[in-house]
């Protein structure tokens, strides 16, 4: 029996969210809201008009969902968001709406305080402020950055622009300073010729942080998988040709050390073992159009998500990672073990169902966002539930 779905309609377009991590309160208080909610933040992506960092509460008793922050971002249309391991300090990626003559992105970074709602001004992130050696080159180069992802074990920045990966580090002042940077391709022509597109389409897309090496960040570039090392500012490791176009997205396995999960242009959901990828360890046909984002669940990591521009979110199982007694008798791809458990369409006309986060205080909850700007909340069916813990 299909779940109800808990949808917030942000007004504007949007294409990011992530979840909130579920932590005691830096003062020692007890966590705030209730233990059985879920927090989120997403971010809108409007050309015209204000753009918004909101938080947005789900609770599970009344199955609703409601802004508790909302953060002015003007001129800067997010493209990424990203939260601390406090959920108190917010990176977004934005596209500057304020050019109207060359298009600019950057990458920008808020304080949201845990009572009442209080937050700082939204800082950019900047590479010619006093302490930098950065040129004028690097500064241009840098506006077309289109990752940044913080790192939760180190408090250390990655951004990834068409040009550099670049390693950011907090200054005692509490401000990101950039420290160290690789060339994001071995072709730099390749990296001309896209950095000059400067689009969404095509390039440097999303990625994450290995959570068992600390200084191992991943993402996709162009149809590659490519694994950066933040301690030595270099390429440590190339997955060619990962999805036979655009690599739109790259997860680590929380549980599993070495496992990957990308996702692409091609439809595909693959599988790695990072240390031997000539071949993915699995690959499932996902979607009739393009995958935009992949999440494994933070506890069951049998249990994936993926959200694509065929305008689902789909929520997958792979039973090889179960117990063999709670196996399902109906498989999508016999040859993966990994199974179809449910195919939500958002929104009645196929908008782009853009991103997808699990919940950090619920694994059994998920919420997903439209390009139309829906927050829709949605949890784990209840047999399959009891298919994984019985």
């Amino acid at each position: 029996r299909r779940r109800a779905m808990s949808t917030l309609d942000l007004g504007v377009h949007a294409r990011c969210v992530c979840a909130v991590p579920s932590v005691a309160r830096a003062d020692g208080d007890e966590p705030s809201p209730s233990s059985s909610s879920s927090r989120f933040f997403t971010a809108t992506n409007t050309l015209r008009g204000e753009n918004k960092l909101i938080q947005v509460e789900f609770t599970p008793e009344t199955k609703t969902c409601a802004t508790t922050t909302s953060i002015a971002l003007e001129h800067r249309c997010c493209e990424t968001v990203d939260v601390d391991e406090t959920g108190t300090h917010v990176v977004v990626t934005y596209e500057d709406a304020g050019r109207e003559t060359k298009r600019v992105r950057g990458v920008a970074t808020a304080a949201v305080g845990e009572r009442d709602g209080a937050s700082g001004t939204p800082t950019d992130l900047r590479l010619d402020d006093a302490s930098s050696r950065a040129t004028a080159k690097d500064v241009e180069e840098f506006e077309t950055v289109k990752c940044a992802r913080l790192n939760r074990v180190t408090g250390t920045l990655v951004t990834v622009d068409e040009f550099k990966a670049r390693v950011w580090r907090r200054r005692d002042d509490g401000a990101f300073a950039s420290a160290s940077s690789c060339a994001t391709r071995v072709d730099q022509s390749r990296s001309e010729i896209i950095g000059g597109m400067n689009t969404m389409q095509d390039g440097v897309a999303q990625g994450a942080w290995d959570p068992h090496s600390a200084d191992a960040f991943a993402c996709g570039v162009d149809a590659d998988v490519v694994v950066f090392d933040a301690r030595t500012a270099s390429r440590a490791q190339t997955i060619e040709k990962a999805h036979a176009q655009q690599t739109r997205d790259v997860r680590y396995n929380p549980n599993k050390p070495h496992e990957m999960m990308s996702c692409g242009d091609d439809g595909l959901l693959k599988m790695w073992d990072a240390r031997a990828h000539e071949r993915p360890l699995k690959v499932v046909a996902g979607h009739e159009h393009w995958i935009w984002n992949c999440a494994y669940n933070p506890v069951y990591d049998a249990l994936t998500l993926s959200a694509g521009s065929d305008g689902t979110v789909r929520l997958w199982c792979d039973d090889d990672a179960l117990p063999s007694d709670s196996h399902s008798a109906s498989r999508a791809d016999a040859r993966s073990g990994i199974r179809a458990v449910s195919r939500r369409v958002v929104r009645a006309d196929s908008v782009s169902a853009h991103a997808c986060a699990w919940s950090a205080a619920d694994p059994w909850t998920y919420a997903v966002v439209t390009a139309d700007g829906a927050f829709t909340a949605l949890e784990v069916p209840r047999e399959e539930k009891y298919r994984i813990l019985l």
